[in-house]
């Protein structure tokens, strides 16, 4: 379960939409960031600094009022009427000190600002409500605290301040995923009705009437896309048609010739050699139909492989499975794949062939099998004989075409066995695995994910 969130995850970063969403977030935090930043150097900060020195000059001015002339009430008066600082000595009235930590950032820049102009400590503070005052007290005449009504405070509104920080950037990032996923929406429309042309060898006509200019030419295009190919599967399907014909015809011919020849050593070679190029030809048309005209639909592959069982009447089998109801799998290629594994086991191994067909879960593979993009669930179809094996540095090679063993040299066969094995799974999403197994023989197994019935939309 890990690995399947892992790899959602991956497939979702790497999708459009978020890639391009990621993209503008990145883009507007950078910007607003840095609007923020040079209103801070710019402009903020200078007055910060201008109004600390404001408030040393002014906590100056009382402390040499109160050295002259001493606690004058007539000269406190006159500084709360001509200074907006007002004296507080009530204890009473003194601001219960806390700490806020947005308001103590500002205030400490002004605290530093300030007790560096009067070489001695400066505590400021600021209190919100009723009105937003600043706090000021100064270390040396610690009975008394000055506040400062800062009235150009309340101009900036926190509502309009988080919309400037937080709302306009949301907006921004709402607007562009929006925008975003509508012009991705026709692309993952025709990714689906791609991934269905795969799936079922069929595609759904895209509109060609509606999206951007851009859109339409490419739908038009993969429409004219898909009608080639089909055009050129139906003319592949009739030329492998003629080819059999054509060519079955005069093998025949010349089956019957040997039949009637009288020399026996000579009728047996020449039986065997046009037996043996009509499985070529027959190999070679299976390679060529490799079944993606075929639809995909509720196979029971339990009577597949029992009735592959019964066309290999004289093999002795250990058949396993542990399947119940239908798979959605293209049956014929499936049933090909299968005969494939057999009469390679068959002809080149020793018997009993062990025949295995079960469902598994992607944590249950095997070590051994490389990764894949595997679903939750997938088929496994595994031949294995009680032969030799082969040598270890041929297993890879006899997946591809025309390529044979060492020990199948001898033997009738093209080398394209396992090579449609390896086609037909391609065709399925699965992969092959091909080894030699501990207990003797060798072992070919397949491994194809489950899909899901193809929409019609």
């Amino acid at each position: 379960m890990p690995n399947s969130t892992l790899s959602t995850c991956l497939r979702r970063l790497n999708s459009n939409t978020l890639q391009t969403a990621l993209m503008v977030i990145f883009i507007v935090a950078a910007s607003v960031g840095l609007s923020v930043w040079l209103f801070w150097r710019s402009l903020y900060l200078p007055e910060l600094k201008n109004h600390a020195t404001y408030i040393a000059g002014e906590l100056q001015l009382i402390e040499r009022i109160r050295q002259e002339y001493g606690s004058n009430s007539d000269l406190q008066a006159w500084l709360s009427t001509n200074t907006p600082l007002q004296i507080v000595e009530n204890p009473s009235e003194f601001p219960n000190v806390t700490d806020k930590v947005v308001a103590d950032f500002f205030t400490d820049i002004l605290a530093t600002e300030a007790s560096q102009a009067l070489g001695r400590p400066v505590y400021v503070y600021f209190k919100f409500k009723p009105t937003p005052m600043l706090w000021v007290q100064d270390s040396q005449n610690p009975d008394i605290w000055l506040q400062e009504p800062v009235v150009h405070y309340s101009q900036y509104s926190p509502a309009l301040l988080a919309l400037f920080l937080l709302g306009l950037p949301l907006m921004t990032l709402a607007i562009i995923f929006l925008l975003v996923r509508a012009l991705n929406r026709p692309l993952k429309r025709l990714e689906k009705v791609a991934s269905d042309y795969i799936l079922t060898g069929s595609a759904t006509h895209l509109p060609t009437n509606l999206g951007s200019n851009e859109i339409r030419q490419v739908n038009t295009a993969f429409n004219h896309l898909f009608h080639t190919l089909h055009a050129a599967q139906k003319e592949r399907t009739i030329m492998l048609a003629g080819i059999s014909h054509d060519l079955r015809t005069p093998l025949t011919r010349m089956r019957l010739i040997a039949e009637m020849m009288d020399d026996d050593f000579v009728k047996e070679g020449l039986i065997y050699d046009i037996e043996d190029m009509d499985a070529i030809l027959e190999q070679f048309i299976s390679f060529m139909k490799d079944g993606s005209d075929e639809s995909i639909r509720p196979t029971d592959l339990d009577s597949i492989c029992r009735e592959i069982m019964v066309q290999f009447q004289e093999v002795r089998f250990i058949y396993h499975k542990e399947i119940t109801g239908d798979i959605l799998l293209r049956p014929l290629s499936i049933k090909r794949l299968i005969v494939n594994l057999v009469n390679n086991a068959v002809r080149y191994g020793l018997e009993p062939i062990h025949l295995v067909c079960q469902l598994l879960s992607k944590e249950a593979l095997p070590i051994s099998v490389p990764s894949h993009d595997f679903g939750d669930e997938l088929l496994l179809i595994c031949v294995k004989d009680e032969g030799a094996g082969i040598d270890e540095s041929q297993l890879e090679r006899i997946m591809q075409p025309f390529e044979r063993g060492e020990t199948a040299r001898t033997t009738q066969g093209s080398g394209l066995g396992l090579a449609i094995v390896a086609r037909i799974a391609k065709l399925h999403n699965g992969i092959v695995q091909i080894i030699n197994h501990p207990a003797g023989g060798l072992q070919v197994c397949v491994y194809i994910p489950l899909i899901d019935a193809p929409s019609d939309t």
